[in-house]
């Protein structure tokens, strides 16, 4: 895909850089590699804390930083903002809508109509990237995994004037999933379930009759954990949990951890109701003035892809939670912070004992498409002011993928999808960072019947040995 030994010598010390830092996670480097030397289609996979999200991160920089960027896609709005890229759905012009394939193919073939029509922008930019990378594949619901697979066979083989690519996944281009299948899924509606229920055996990513139909992919599993690397029995405990295998040992160790929940440590809970109820309830309980905060648009911005509430209400003393990453790397995505002080225009947040000032951020929905020359051109749709925090007393366990926590209490009694109970114990660093609310059973510890045999299916693992990595890295010396 990228033919690294190609480039220049300053973008090969770059590249050095990006493996050195991973030169003792083999299996990180294979999939550098992969993206380097091959043109196959790849499922990156790993437990929660093995660092998917960092290495995509650092792919997607190195790759513009040498002028060959991929197209980034992402099932949320919130993930797109984060790093520059764009939904799934924005970007081939899907939108909220829920549909079939064949529902698709009429307007491809209605030239007049517009509707699910790439622009030639677009189009050029499926055309130039070098790959493409869908982060957070399991979000993405199967049926729309098919309309992605068809838009992009019939738009790259109309644009090459090569028919046969209209047989192939994808058109051909490589396509990089990357996601934890046991991690939580899309949220599944009774309206999807009474339109797809019948063709589709879920609503994951896999159920979908692209992957159904024996894609030919590699399958690279990241097992470096990172989040957990200090305390080996909670990996072993997690890693239990996802094999099925927890004993009773394991419950009545992760069953020491209940007590009241731990004062000033966020609380993750399964239903938004319970979170809304937390948040509101705390700030009311603060004395002072209240600072109200509303966002302001240009147009109309999806809920979607707001990172935090239209009406924001902070006092001092709140405990607040950083949406954003600064620049210098100081205000990280997660962090936790308490309200020094207010204003109308900028808020001072304060951590142990740095105070930091936070102004108003405008957040750009953007359209970024790559010309054949592989300038990027971004042009953006629609923006929203806000201020880039939110209430942190309590999120839900979904909102809380992705994110690492030194502590944190669990309200997990009301389970009621495969992974939540997985996903909210895998955010903490450690065991006796945890604080239980309710007994955890086994009956919380379940996951969606499905995924057993799409691991089952699953290509093996590929894998590098020492000698090859060692090898690798000293050829852009």
């Amino acid at each position: 895909m990228l033919n690294l030994q190609d480039i220049s010598d300053d973008h090969k010390d770059s590249y050095k850089v990006l493996l050195d830092k991973r030169k003792d996670n083999a299996d990180a480097i294979y999939f550098l590699k992969s993206l380097d030397e091959t043109d196959d289609c790849c499922f990156l996979t790993g437990k929660a804390g093995t660092g998917k999200s960092t290495l995509i991160k650092d792919v997607i920089e190195f790759c513009r930083e040498i002028g060959k960027p991929p197209l980034v896609l992402w099932s949320t709005g919130i993930s797109a903002l984060n790093i520059g890229g764009q939904t799934v759905h924005s970007f081939f012009s899907l939108w909220i809508e829920n549909v079939f394939p064949k529902e698709i193919k009429p307007y491809l073939i209605d030239k007049k109509n517009k509707k699910y029509k790439l622009k030639k922008a677009k189009v050029q930019t499926l055309l130039n990237v070098p790959f493409v990378i869908i982060d957070e594949i399991g979000m993405v619901n199967a049926n729309t995994v098919d309309c992605i697979n068809l838009l992009m066979k019939y738009y790259l083989a109309e644009a090459t004037g090569d028919p046969t690519l209209i047989k192939k996944p994808f058109g051909g281009k490589p396509v990089i999933f990357v996601w934890d299948v046991f991690q939580l899924p899309p949220v599944s509606t009774t309206e999807w379930k009474q339109k797809f229920g019948e063709e589709y055996a879920s609503e994951r990513f896999f159920d979908s009759v692209t992957f159904k139909k024996k894609l030919a992919y590699t399958t690279i599993e990241l097992k470096k954990n990172y989040r957990q690397e200090y305390d080996t029995f909670f990996w072993e405990m997690l890693d239990a949990i996802r094999n099925e295998t927890i004993s009773d040992d394991h419950l009545s160790r992760l069953n020491k951890q209940l007590g009241q929940a731990t004062h000033d440590v966020i609380q993750l809970s399964t239903h938004r109701g319970k979170v809304d109820e937390i948040n509101n309830q705390k700030i009311r309980q603060l004395s002072g003035q209240e600072y109200i905060y509303e966002w302001l648009t240009d147009g109309y911005f999806p809920d979607g892809m707001k990172k935090t509430d239209n009406i924001l209400r902070l006092k001092k003393w709140a405990k607040v939670m950083m949406v954003t990453n600064d620049i210098l790397g100081k205000r990280i995505n997660g962090s936790m912070w308490i309200v020094q002080d207010l204003w109308e225009e900028y808020v001072d947040v304060q951590i142990g004992a740095e105070v930091f000032t936070v102004g108003s951020e405008t957040r750009a929905n953007k359209e970024i498409t790559v010309s054949g020359r592989w300038k990027i051109t971004e042009k953006i749709l629609w923006t929203y002011d806000q201020f880039p925090l939110k209430l942190a007393y309590a999120i839900t366990v979904h909102k809380s993928q992705g994110m690492t926590f030194d502590a944190c209490n669990l309200d997990l009694c009301n389970t009621f999808t495969g992974g939540q109970a997985y996903t909210a114990l895998s955010r903490s660093k450690s065991l006796s960072g945890i604080t239980l609310l309710n007994k955890i059973e086994k009956r919380h510890l379940f996951f969606h019947p499905s995924i057993k045999p799409f691991i089952q299916n699953t290509p093996p693992t590929s894998s590098i040995q020492e000698k090859d990595i060692s090898t690798y890295i000293q050829s852009f010396e």
